[in-house]
């Protein structure tokens, strides 16, 4: 039988998507993260990124079973690995529990994406819930802003229609940036299907601390209703980096923002 023969898993579960993780067989980098809405958040949220040769000897085959076990529809795998040559790491994330939102991501490098998606596309994800289709979205790399300084002007002209709350977290994070003119990339992320936008601000090479954005993150999480929030973000990510944020309105037009922190090596020697 070959693998597109292979039949999807029945009720595929988020502890099925972590022990895939485990049996990887090389080094990946895992994080963690929080999605807050005005007067509800999800916090039980995981995504790990390793090069293809980590997923096994015929890693685009590996990619297509775990898509398939997982419940993804056959052709929105077979979308994801039709360009396999171009792809450069990949990505695999669950969001939730009952249900799990599963995510299958490819990184593409800059400028060489797969064919039929726009030439900035650095990244095409598909996301799903058991029993649903895959709805696809487009990380798409924006040339500026390169600092944090020049992310600041440029998130008022992209994204002035974010909503304000997230808007001013997301200015006020990169206002108290310890290295202010590092290195800050932002992409555009649009579904294909729904009305779902947002900005992905990367702040990775800054190095800056969680703990750092404690009053930005308070005035987020009061002004969305959710004042306990602030701590349990803060304990969850105890010690570690900010990494990324991303602000948006969700595809019911809902205004969102998702941090990513606690970012972990395994496997590296």
């Amino acid at each position: 039988m070959s693998i597109e023969d292979l039949p999807a898993t029945r009720h595929p579960t988020a502890a099925q998507m972590r022990g895939i993780v485990a049996g990887l067989r090389g080094p990946y980098v895992s994080e963690r993260s929080t999605k807050l809405w005005p007067g509800r958040l999800s916090a039980d949220r995981f995504l790990v990124t390793c090069q293809p040769d980590v997923l096994g000897r015929d890693p685009r085959s590996r990619f297509y079973e775990i898509g398939l076990s997982l419940g993804c529809d056959a052709a929105g795998i077979e979308r994801l690995v039709s360009d396999w040559d171009r792809v450069i790491t990949v990505h695999l994330g669950c969001d939730g529990i009952d249900p799990p939102l599963f995510k299958l991501y490819v990184e593409y490098r800059l400028g060489k994406p797969a064919a039929g998606v726009p030439e900035d596309t650095i990244f095409l994800s598909a996301k799903w819930k058991p029993g649903e289709k895959a709805n696809f979205s487009l990380y798409r790399h924006r040339p500026f802003p390169t600092n944090g300084i020049e992310a600041r002007s440029a998130l008022r002209e992209y994204a002035p229609d974010v909503g304000k709350l997230s808007l001013a977290f997301a200015d006020r994070v990169l206002s108290e940036l310890l290295v202010p003119r590092g290195r800050v990339d932002v992409m555009l992320v649009e579904d294909e299907a729904t009305p779902r936008r947002s900005y992905d601000i990367n702040l990775y090479r800054v190095e800056t601390p969680l703990a750092r954005h404690r009053g930005s993150l308070k005035a987020l999480c009061e002004g969305f209703g959710l004042p306990q929030a602030t701590r349990q973000i803060l304990a969850d990510g105890e010690g570690t980096m900010l990494g990324h944020v991303a602000i948006g309105r969700d595809a019911a037009g809902a205004e969102f923002v998702t941090l990513y922190y606690a970012a972990e090596k395994h496997g590296h020697r």
